[in-house]
């Protein structure tokens, strides 16, 4: 390998060192340029999605327990943190109901404080006659 190194390229390094240099310049160029592009392309996805978060009242952050159950505890001290902004608890629970014809119905069960919920999660509100599949 070194020694198709020293017969083939370095001489023509050694005759044209600028055009061996521009070569390099050149392939730095086009890999910070495709960095940049990719990074800008990330930031502009980023945002975007943060904006359709907004719009639809969707939390920026969800906390949820491992085994489905969350300490109490965990809710009043993350709420009091200076990063945060707003929180508000959402219960969840998952059960059977009766359909029209007497067949069981899997329905998923939201507990929220009515009075913060609409400010903050429009998605979580009550909307009656409305079937989620």
């Amino acid at each position: 390998m070194w020694s198709l190194l020293r017969v083939h390229a370095w001489p023509e390094l050694r005759h044209h060192p600028w055009r061996s240099a521009t070569a390099v310049l050149a392939v730095m160029l086009g890999v910070a340029l495709a960095f940049a592009v990719h990074l800008i392309n990330a930031s502009a996805l980023d945002e975007f999605s943060g904006a359709v978060r907004a719009v639809n009242g969707q939390a920026d952050l969800s906390l949820q327990g491992a085994s489905g159950a969350l300490d109490e505890s965990i809710y009043p001290r993350l709420a009091l943190r200076e990063d945060v902004a707003v929180a508000h608890p959402v219960l969840e629970r998952s059960g059977y109901a009766l359909g029209a014809d007497g067949r069981r119905v899997a329905i998923r069960i939201l507990g929220v404080d009515a009075l913060v919920v609409a400010g903050l999660s429009p998605a979580l509100m009550p909307q009656i006659g409305r079937a989620h599949v």
